[in-house]
């Protein structure tokens, strides 16, 4: 049942309440001490509830783990995409996300655990990855339209397909990175943003167009 405003209330509100309790749980615990580390006992114990409760709402760890994914990707990537005008253009907001990356190795672990998983039909995470790449594509194509608008992106560019680029070259730095991080994954991911939307190339016609430079 929901109320006027759309929300709902009574008993699916608190359901509502439980999950999200649950989830927190579990990203908790994937912070703390990664995600192998989940169990139903301890996901129980810090969201108040019982082991039943939790499997009646999470039938397993992975179902359990994609709904840490979910609960951690609420405020993540969106917020830093959504910022004023100015951070996006300076991509102040994308390049703060791409730093604070390494700080959340345990999510990335689990992030680049599930993403194999998603390819199995009926895998929990199949949903999951494809409204995540969903969302992260509409969100990339906007800012590269936004910069094109402005002149810091190639204007003949699709900004889907270079976004479905963008998200597909971060995946694979990330998974590189987990490997080896013997490189600044948080600068390697704005040079390969640069590229790929034509932000180099613009800048070069820039100074060949203006007189100053003599060219």
């Amino acid at each position: 049942m929901t109320g006027t405003t759309g929300k709902p209330r009574g008993p699916y509100a608190r359901t509502a309440q439980r999950r999200r309790d649950i989830a927190r749980a579990v990203l908790d615990i994937v912070v703390e001490k990664g995600h192998g580390s989940v169990t139903t006992a301890e996901v129980a114990r810090r969201s108040g509830t019982r082991e039943a409760t939790v499997m009646y709402h999470f039938p397993t760890k992975d179902h359990l783990l994609v709904a840490a994914l979910r609960q951690d990707q609420e405020d993540d990537l969106v917020r830093y995409l959504a910022g004023s005008e100015s951070d996006v253009l300076d991509l102040d907001g994308l390049r703060a996300y791409a730093r604070a990356l390494p700080r959340r190795e345990s999510i990335m672990r689990l992030y680049s655990a599930l993403a194999g998983n998603a390819a199995v039909p009926g895998h929990p995470a199949q949903e999951y990855f494809a409204g995540h790449y969903r969302v992260a594509t509409e969100q990339f194509a906007n800012l590269i339209e936004r910069r094109q608008a402005a002149g810091l992106a190639h204007p003949g560019l699709d900004p889907a397909q270079a976004a479905r680029q963008v998200v597909a070259t971060w995946d694979g730095l990330q998974a590189q990175w987990l490997v080896d991080p013997d490189f600044d994954l948080g600068e390697l991911l704005i040079a390969a943003f640069r590229r790929l939307t034509g932000q180099n190339w613009m800048e070069a016609r820039q100074v060949w167009e203006d007189p100053r430079t003599g060219l």
